[in-house]
């Protein structure tokens, strides 16, 4: 079986979530004799073409039709939210001979991958990993930001492209990584093959502690307690309530240090952050690290020094960090929203917070210092729970089944 994966870019130096499931279902197929390409533009990355654990990936060119689009605001579009054209990733597809396309985004991307399974006639599927019904309107109005003051000449591409909007309707199946979409999708597409599979962790991975010394590379005192925030930097992840949270806490006189990692996909946003750490006067007892490669130890290690993590995010379709934090044996305090609200069982496998309230989030801390029988049950219990439900071997013969399933279908329908 020979399967494409389109995705709106792929660098391993910039590093999410939708990134994390292409990669690791793709390694996976591969390693159970099936053919898995990941196919994206060259957004955030300089290689063309490489070949990495079997997995061959290819970048094209793309432009976003604005006008006039400032080299920065084409950099945040990169980043997050950008809509763009690919004429070369259009013939490539176009040559080759793919039995199924899965794509990994929307908009003109998707009606490309559209389009094309229409002239090879092969099946298409794509994957919400919540940005198609459950994103708030305040992140798409920052989403836009970046054009919001030029002329978009691409409503005149799209119609002599005859890209119509149509792209999700005629899809032959649809996979939702959180349950919120899967519902509100099943409602939409009462008829269309709809599957929720979700997200996954390298279990071997995270569970082993690395050989080296955490703290000391990032002048974290010995007996600090380590609080660890894993997302991208963002005004989606909400990382000024755990900055909130540190200042309470520190004028508290609560000895602890707060570590901060991830890509920064909104600089406005990171700026902001960083200066009410500069100005809190906070500067020593918080570690910024803005993102790590997915193979890096220090990312490892960092869930291996923390005595817990948190999650402040305002909307989040799944959260694949909490995956990686049980995998590595760190209990959890997370916002109650979005996909959060099914992944975590309350007072069994984490514990929710109000992310719009710092005395939420410190009631949440308290609760598991007070109680360290409480906090040791919650890691034991997570952990059972990713072996049980969240290993990526796991989530490929759910994958699998769908091809499968979508395959099936498909070949009835042209007979």
């Amino acid at each position: 079986m020979k399967i494409a994966n389109i995705a709106r870019r792929f660098s391993f130096e910039e590093w999410g979530g939708t990134e994390t499931v292409v990669w690791n279902t793709a390694k996976c197929l591969v390693q159970r004799g099936w053919s898995s390409d990941i196919l994206c533009t060259n957004a955030l990355s300089s290689v063309s073409e490489e070949r990495v654990n079997g997995v061959d990936i290819r970048r094209f060119n793309y432009f976003y039709p604005y006008f006039p689009l400032l080299a920065a605001n084409r950099a945040r579009l990169d980043k997050k939210g950008g809509n763009p054209y690919s004429a070369g990733l259009f013939d490539f597809l176009k040559q080759q001979d793919y039995d199924l396309l899965h794509c990994h985004t929307m908009a003109r991307m998707g009606e490309t991958v559209k389009k094309i399974a229409g002239i090879k006639h092969v099946p298409y599927v794509v994957s919400f990993h919540g940005g198609c019904y459950d994103v708030p309107k305040e992140e798409i109005a920052e989403m836009i930001k970046p054009v919001r003051h030029s002329l978009n000449y691409g409503r005149i591409i799209d119609v002599f492209l005859g890209f119509n909007g149509e792209f999700i309707e005629k899809a032959n199946g649809i996979i939702c990584v959180g349950l919120n979409e899967y519902e509100l999708a099943k409602q939409r597409y009462p008829d269309k093959i709809i599957e929720y599979i979700p997200n996954g962790v390298e279990l071997e991975k995270f569970s082993v502690r690395p050989d080296f010394d955490f703290r000391a590379k990032y002048n974290i005192q010995k007996d600090s307690r380590v609080i660890l925030c894993v997302s991208r930097i963002d005004y989606q992840k909400n990382q000024k309530r755990l900055i909130d949270f540190a200042i309470k806490m520190i004028s508290a006189d609560e000895d602890l240090h707060f570590v901060i990692i991830g890509p920064v996909t909104a600089d406005l946003y990171y700026n902001e952050l960083k200066e009410q750490i500069h100005d809190s006067y906070i500067q020593n007892r918080v570690t910024v690290i803005e993102g790590l490669p997915p193979d890096s130890r220090d990312l490892v290690a960092a869930y291996h020094c923390a005595d817990m993590f948190v999650l402040p995010s305002l909307h989040e379709p799944f959260g694949i960090v909490v995956l990686e934090a049980w995998a590595s044996g760190v209990p959890v305090i997370a916002s109650r929203v979005g996909g959060l609200k099914n992944l975590i069982t309350e007072n069994h496998d984490g514990i929710f917070f109000d992310p719009a309230s710092t005395d939420s989030l410190i009631e949440a801390y308290h609760r598991l210092v007070k109680d360290p029988s409480f906090k040791e049950r919650l890691a034991q219990n997570a952990r059972r729970t990713v072996i049980n439900n969240y290993t990526w071997e796991k989530i490929t013969d759910k994958l699998m089944n769908f091809y499968q399933k979508v395959l099936d279908e498909y070949g009835k329908t042209k007979k």
